[in-house]
């Protein structure tokens, strides 16, 4: 239909010329008169047709659409970044718990990770420590000066610049918590630990320097 527009126009085109040559020619005036109109209209019909756009198409280039490079998403950077810290990070939940002397001592997560620490350690297991002392006195206790032992035969003693402030005196009536962090010079896996064994010394009276208890508590997991 196309094609067969774009000749009629040619041929209107070609036909309204010669129609305004016929009418300067008086033997060929009459063919004149009838061929000019015929040939305008066919020419403004053909010329209207073509200057119409094709139906079903777009005036914009759609672009094409790649499938072998593939950004990846946020929530795919996210997932994979869980993924990593769930292989370097191991938590356990615990539940023990002691009351002396109207104070409670608590523990309620160990957890290990596999980081490069202070002195060349090559990860850390932290012990979250709850203490509330309810009594009428103020304690002393130092849970972060301790010793841990794994059950991979390391024994390793709390790191005071890496823990919380969880030890030292806590008055009658405050309650502290933190996480005390101990140094693990080797440590393949997180999982490898199993159990720790914890020692701490504690004051039930401040002022009383010789009435101090030791701590020597077992956790497994």
């Amino acid at each position: 239909m196309v094609l067969f527009m774009g000749f009629l126009t040619i041929f209107s085109t070609i036909g309204f010329v010669i129609g305004l040559i016929y009418l300067f020619f008086r033997k060929r005036r009459k063919k004149g008169y009838w061929l000019v109109p015929i040939t305008l209209i066919f020419g403004i019909i053909g010329f209207s047709y073509m200057s119409k756009p094709v139906e079903g198409t777009d005036d914009t280039e759609e672009l094409p659409v790649s499938s072998t490079s593939v950004e990846p998403s946020d929530s795919n950077n996210q997932e994979e970044s869980d993924q990593n810290n769930d292989e370097s990070t191991a938590h356990h939940k615990v539940n023990w718990s002691e009351q002396v002397h109207g104070t409670t001592f608590k523990i309620d997560q160990v957890s290990v990770v596999k980081q490069q620490m202070e002195s060349d350690a090559e990860g850390a297991i932290g012990v979250h420590f709850v203490i509330d002392n309810e009594s009428n006195k103020d304690i002393s206790t130092f849970p972060n000066q301790g010793t841990l032992l794994t059950n991979t035969k390391e024994q390793i003693d709390a790191s005071l610049s890496l823990s919380e402030d969880i030890g030292g005196e806590i008055m009658s009536g405050a309650k502290k918590e933190g996480y005390v962090l101990y140094p693990v010079k080797k440590l393949s896996d997180p999982n490898d630990i199993k159990s720790v064994r914890i020692k701490w010394d504690y004051w039930p009276d401040k002022n009383v320097t010789s009435n101090v208890k030791e701590f020597d508590i077992n956790l497994n997991w």
